[in-house]
């Protein structure tokens, strides 16, 4: 009868333990802007730079279309998302994000949509600096 205890134990437990199982996976589908209409041959340049293997790459050619006058505000927006999804270290998104601030083709819009994004960064520095480049 003593032996028959522990069996008892185990079926119960097999039979109550199970749960669900539940597998989450994120899609790692390019940002898609509200505003519809096809993207912009610069837009189609920030999806190929997610692309790109190393970081440093992915930052480097973010930093040009950053720095790259007369972008759209939709594409401004565009890429901002872009930075924050796809480029792993901090220091690299501040970066891009600051070479799009100092941009002279920085839009209000733009602008709405960094600081709306804003929390997003980890450091409290990186949030001054940004704020900081916003300001001047």
């Amino acid at each position: 009868m003593r032996k028959g205890w522990p069996v008892l134990a185990w079926v119960s437990v097999a039979l109550w333990a199970p749960g669900c199982i539940v597998i989450h996976t994120e899609e790692d589908a390019p940002y898609r802007p509200r505003a519809a209409g096809p993207p912009s041959a610069a837009m189609q340049e920030i999806n190929a730079v997610r692309k790109l293997s190393f970081d440093s790459d992915r930052a480097e050619r973010y930093a040009q279309i950053a720095r790259r006058e007369g972008l759209s505000e939709r594409t401004q927006i565009y890429l901002i998302e872009a930075v924050l999804k796809h480029l792993a270290f901090e220091n690299a998104k501040v970066d891009v994000l600051l070479a799009l601030a100092g941009n002279p083709s920085f839009t209000p819009g733009a602008r709405a949509a960094l600081l709306e994004r804003l929390d997003r960064l980890a450091f409290e520095h990186d949030k001054r600096a940004i704020l900081e480049a916003l300001e001047g």
